[in-house]
């Protein structure tokens, strides 16, 4: 179906569709993970995660290469796979 979509759009490419999802799907989503590495260090007094993370989702659109290197694009690290959120978190 999407693909006889775009084929009746014969004035659009495949690079302004990609730039028009860039523009309304954000690269960095606050994840349980990140939330809880951040609460982990802040609770050892470490605000340093949770400023990196204020700083990067206030710009979600953006690719970062700080928040490239934390790995905030890339799929949950293993520990993470343990993680239990309810709705109430």
């Amino acid at each position: 179906m999407y693909l006889l979509r775009i084929s009746r759009q014969q004035n659009d490419g495949d690079v302004n569709r990609q730039n028009r999802m860039k523009n309304v799907n954000p690269r960095y989503v606050l994840r349980n993970w990140m939330a809880e590495s951040a609460i982990r260090k802040a609770e050892m007094n470490d605000f340093s995660e949770v400023e990196l993370l204020h700083h990067i989702l206030s710009f979600p659109f953006v690719t970062q290469e700080t928040a490239e290197e934390a790995g905030y694009a890339a799929r949950p690290p293993s520990w993470a796979q343990r993680l239990k959120v309810s709705c109430s978190s």
